[in-house]
């Protein structure tokens, strides 16, 4: 099952067949940028097939409510993905929980966009999913990505040393959390 909604300015679809060779565009577009804050992907990343293969499984996950992917566009280039969000390990009880991410196109930063596709994403995973806490980690020198997880009410739990590999060395990790009330 593939879902579309909109926000004020964004297009945002949940993995759907119809994607692959728009996700490549866009991680391709931006390969470099994003080496400095993700794990570094390996060549056939950058492929069809590999996105395609990707694909399957996001929407066979998203059948499950295993996990859930989302992309989003603007409304006034609805083919054009400017950034992605991952609901990845969704637990049921006893820990009704999930690990969350996501990352925007380096030319649109700065305008709010990944904050707004956050807030709707984060309504609509709650919607289909029973949880309880949503977790978070991000680099200790991403300020912007701090900055949206504040902005949509994660707070701030600790401090991870050397806990996912960038760019091939371990770095440190601020982790954040958000309870959600309606439980």
């Amino acid at each position: 099952m593939s879902y579309i909604f909109e926000t004020e300015r964004l297009i945002i679809q949940s993995s759907d067949m119809s994607l692959p060779e728009k996700v490549l565009d866009y991680y391709t577009r931006n390969r470099e940028f994003f080496d400095k804050y993700e794990p570094v992907h390996i060549d056939a990343y950058y492929t069809l097939p590999f996105q395609t293969k990707s694909m399957e499984l996001e929407v066979q996950q998203m059948e499950k409510i295993t996990s859930a992917y989302y992309y989003f566009s603007l409304k006034e280039d609805p083919d054009t993905i400017i950034g992605s969000i991952s609901y990845v390990r969704i637990r049921k009880e006893p820990y009704a929980s999930v690990i969350f991410g996501y990352n925007l196109d380096e030319k649109m930063q700065g305008h709010g966009y990944c904050t707004e596709a956050c807030r709707a994403t984060t309504e609509h995973v709650l919607s289909i999913a029973h949880i309880h806490r949503i977790e978070s980690r991000v680099l200790t020198t991403n300020e912007k990505s701090v900055h949206v997880l504040e902005r949509l009410g994660f707070f701030h739990e600790g401090f991870e040393k050397a806990s996912i590999l960038i760019g091939g060395e371990f770095r440190d990790h601020l982790r954040y959390a958000y309870i959600n009330e309606n439980y």
